[in-house]
């Protein structure tokens, strides 16, 4: 049988096709990563002004109480399902300061954990 002139070869649906989506995906992947890390090395995303989220304390999935400081004067306020509420005025001097350290990035945790020698099947693991 031969093929008209209108006629279009449909493409294989095999492994070639899904080689080709896992690479399409590692792609894009790959694109938005850098366009993170561009874009946050840039400053995009960091709050700007004289408003800074000092703390945050998760209550419940939906409920949490934030430390805020505005112009100097730190304040708690609760967060829920309804509008935010101003909790209580606090003293700003009587907070801790900053870590002076910063939390440890998620790649060097992630090589320290794999770095742990695996304890064999029926052995007790230490602490």
């Amino acid at each position: 049988m031969t093929r008209g002139m209108g006629e279009a070869a449909v493409p294989g649906v095999g492994w070639e096709s899904l080689a080709l989506s896992f690479v399409s995906l590692g792609v894009v992947c790959v694109v938005a990563w850098a366009a993170l890390k561009l874009l946050a090395s840039r400053g995009v995303g960091r709050g700007t002004g004289a408003v800074r989220v000092v703390a945050r304390c998760p209550l419940e999935p939906r409920r949490s109480v934030y430390v805020i400081e505005a112009a100097g004067r730190c304040f708690l306020v609760g967060v829920g399902d309804g509008p935010m509420a101003v909790l209580a005025e606090l003293d700003a001097s009587a907070l801790p300061k900053e870590r002076a350290t910063p939390a440890p990035r998620f790649a060097d945790v992630l090589a320290k954990v794999l770095a742990r020698p695996r304890a064999a099947a029926g052995d007790e693991v230490k602490p």
